[in-house]
């Protein structure tokens, strides 16, 4: 469970959310931090952009439970400079959740997807898993184009 992929989602977002952060918006209320991307970097011969959400939502209850979630939805975008033509597309949703006390895993999950489309191919990935304590109740991965 939490495989390769789990740290590349977590270090995507945490990338994203920095590489991004002078230019996005981020607002704040009960515990929950909203950054919106809206960014592109031009090179010679392609831009690169990123545009959607990120969400991530950390509240502690009196019984001493905290619970961490995090969602978002965003594309990036690498466009020809010369004519505007879309090179790559990539669609990306991510959800995940932690509920921790006392410092004791109480469930874990995570649900990512992500539509890639370059030329005339398209691929899909996703990835579904869930834990309570240490019992993996489902690791699901899959990986398709045509």
């Amino acid at each position: 469970m939490f495989t390769k992929r789990t740290t590349l989602i977590g270090a995507a977002l945490a990338l994203g959310a920095a590489a991004f952060a002078a230019p996005a918006q981020a607002a704040g209320s009960n515990g929950a931090d909203v950054t919106k991307f809206n960014e592109c970097t031009v090179y010679v011969s392609y831009q690169d952009c990123r545009t959607g959400t990120a969400l991530t939502h950390q509240v502690s209850t009196r019984s001493g439970i905290q619970s961490t979630s995090s969602a978002s939805n965003y594309t990036d975008t690498l466009t020809a400079t010369n004519g505007g033509t879309v090179l790559t597309a990539i669609r990306t949703q991510t959800h995940s959740h932690t509920l921790v006390r006392d410092g004791q895993l109480i469930e874990r999950g995570q649900h990512y997807r992500e539509q890639t489309t370059d030329g005339s191919r398209q691929c899909w990935e996703r990835e579904d898993s869930h834990q309570t304590g240490d019992k993996v109740q489902y690791d699901r991965e899959a990986h398709h184009c045509h």
